[in-house]
């Protein structure tokens, strides 16, 4: 097995109860106030991370920013994708918005010059086809 593949796998765990849990709490609180609280969640957790697994914390401007960046947009990303399965179906909204990578190809392509080869790019146009597919009822 290559070494990368059990973080892998821990992350779709993860990641699948991540987007799993949500419908469970809005059930019972709202949007923003179920943001607030799985923001205490990250907090918590990323303290726990820098203290037994961490080397401590870094600094560079750029890199914190950057970092920064990535935590403002995910939280926004959190209050439309929580807005959208409080009231939503989240078999089809999780599915939908698993397709963030495309975002992230296009901007590896377009920003870092990435190549994508003949697969990758089918793999992409799968990818939209399936996002079309999810999208109609």
């Amino acid at each position: 097995m290559k070494p990368w593949l059990l973080n892998a796998l821990a992350s779709l765990i993860c990641w699948g109860l991540w987007a799993f849990f949500p419908k469970l709490s809005l059930k019972k609180i709202g949007p923003s106030s179920s943001v607030f609280f799985e923001a205490c969640g990250v907090m918590a957790t990323s303290v726990i991370v820098v203290l037994l697994l961490g080397p401590g914390i870094e600094f560079n401007f750029e890199g914190a920013l950057f970092a920064i960046l990535t935590g403002m947009f995910g939280t926004i990303g959190l209050y439309f994708f929580f807005s959208a399965i409080k009231t939503g179906p989240i078999s089809v909204i999780s599915c939908l918005t698993a397709l963030y990578p495309v975002v992230t190809v296009a901007l590896a392509v377009i920003v870092l010059h990435e190549r994508l080869g003949t697969r990758q790019i089918f793999g992409v146009l799968l990818a939209l086809l399936a996002a079309g597919l999810l999208s109609f009822e």
